[in-house]
């Protein structure tokens, strides 16, 4: 079972959001359908999750998120808690809606939040046949939101299964309301819910009152979350830079571990064994939100022994300081997820003290490329007639999945995919992404020169081009 799915298969009485996290589902119309099978209902899904991902491509791939990347994973199972009725001792047999659901954690930043929001605003916008429901640790959040202006009957109690968006719109099913033969019950199911809105049986879209303030809320979006984006030059190991030159995302991962370190986590940074390296520094331009940066500067932290610090009456200490801090980050980091892995896992992947080294096999290529993303891309080279019938398997065969498999890791579905999966990114991965990362052909030059920005610096632009392929 995946994080993913630890964090939504709740039991009944276990249903309980973690603080400071947003929880979200889209549910598509198909899975309205009872006769669909099982495995188009996944298939299906999963095309969607593609398709959600790159609608949103434009405006959400260079967005740095506080800790965790917005994400959509399938969802088909009875027990979600995306579906639950509020009667949770006896869940409806029709609670068991397929769809796709995601959660995030916005700790400090709450522009996160209505980040999200405004993203769920354009999928159903963009895409007509799915609708979404949005929640956090206070409930609907978007009734808060619009307090002054929702009907009187609504209240925390009954609005479970009520408020959704649907067609780049806010809707708020009645408290019971009949239209020929269709009966909304007063304690609705997500099934009977998303009848009644797809229907067209009811009035269900939110007053304009409404509208207005949510649309207020989220006004100014996407170019609201880029100025949330700031960015500083810092001073950091090599290993470091190379990193958040590859994954720019795992910055919130850092500073998320530096910010909560705890005894053990300071113990690692002390030693500083994965990332100091041979302590060779370089300056890099990095991206964070404001939030991000806030918690790193208002910290006293002292320095490592081992850590080269430039001199406090230097002129550039504060970039060193700050590059301190993102470095101890990333060790306390390392530390906190190997702390369940065994030393044969990290031996088997290749893991030294100074550093991570080593060639991609084509086996690791192909562990990287096994998602969604990668899926459909390999469907569509093969619906173009791209393997050419040749037996699966065979050595022809081979070479051209392997230049397929390169070819894809050079697209921004590639980067999308990647991120979108990075909630559930296990020590394993983690590793793999370093390897990745800081391999021996990555030059010192190639890290991050005095005067380049991150817009030149960023190299997830390439779009899916099929022609660059033979066919």
């Amino acid at each position: 079972m995946t994080a993913m799915d630890e964090e939504y298969e709740y039991s009944a009485g276990r249903a309980r959001i973690p603080e400071d996290t947003l929880l979200y589902a889209i549910f598509p119309d198909f899975a309205l359908s009872e006769s669909m099978p099982a495995e188009e209902t996944e298939s299906r899904l999963k095309e969607l999750q593609v398709q959600c991902l790159d609608t949103i491509s434009d405006f959400a791939k260079d967005y740095i998120w506080q800790h965790e990347s917005f994400n959509l994973q399938p969802a088909i199972t009875s027990s979600c808690t995306c579906t639950l009725n509020s009667n949770l001792r006896n869940p409806n047999p029709r609670d068991t809606v397929p769809h796709l659901h995601g959660r995030l954690k916005y700790g400090d930043n709450v522009e996160d939040e209505w980040f999200v929001v405004f993203i769920l605003r354009e999928i159903t916008k963009r895409i007509p046949s799915v609708s979404a429901r949005v929640w956090d640790t206070d409930g609907e959040f978007l009734l808060i939101e619009a307090a002054y202006a929702i009907p009187r009957w609504l209240r925390p109690e009954n609005s479970w299964n009520r408020v959704f968006i649907w067609r780049g719109e806010i809707h708020i099913l009645p408290l019971s309301a009949s239209a020929g033969d269709y009966h909304l019950p007063v304690k609705p199911s997500v099934w009977d819910s998303l009848q009644a809105l797809t229907s067209g049986f009811l009035q269900t879209r939110a007053s304009d009152a409404v509208q207005n303030a949510i649309n207020s809320r989220i006004s100014g979006y996407p170019d609201k979350a880029r100025v949330n984006m700031h960015r500083v030059r810092v001073r950091v190991p090599l290993s470091v830079a190379q990193v958040l030159k590859h994954e720019p995302h795992l910055i919130s991962r850092a500073v998320e571990a530096f910010y909560d370190r705890d005894v053990d986590s300071m113990k690692a940074a002390s030693r500083m064994e994965k990332f100091l390296g041979n302590k060779e520094m370089v300056d890099v331009s990095v991206r964070m939100s404001r939030a991000m940066y806030a918690q790193l500067v208002q910290q006293a932290f002292q320095a490592p022994r081992c850590y080269p610090m430039t001199p406090l009456s230097s002129p550039n200490y504060k970039e060193a300081e700050l590059g301190m801090k993102i470095s101890c980050g990333f060790e306390m980091m390392y530390q906190q997820r190997s702390h369940y892995q065994s030393e044969t896992e990290n031996a088997e992947l290749g893991l030294s003290g100074s550093g991570v080294a080593g060639v991609q096999s084509s086996a690791l290529k192909a562990a990287r490329s096994r998602d969604i993303g990668w899926e459909a891309f390999r469907r569509s080279l093969e619906n173009r007639g791209y393997f050419r019938g040749l037996l699966e398997g065979s050595k022809d065969h081979k070479k051209l999945m392997d230049e397929a498999l390169d070819y894809y890791r050079n697209t921004t579905l590639f980067s999308r995919v990647r991120n979108s999966e990075s909630i559930s990114m296990n020590m394993r991965q983690f590793i793999k992404e370093l390897k990745l990362a800081t391999g021996p052909d990555i030059k010192k030059k190639g890290v991050c020169s005095e005067e380049e920005s991150l817009e030149d610096s960023d190299y997830s632009s390439l779009d899916m081009d099929f022609g660059t392929i033979r066919c």
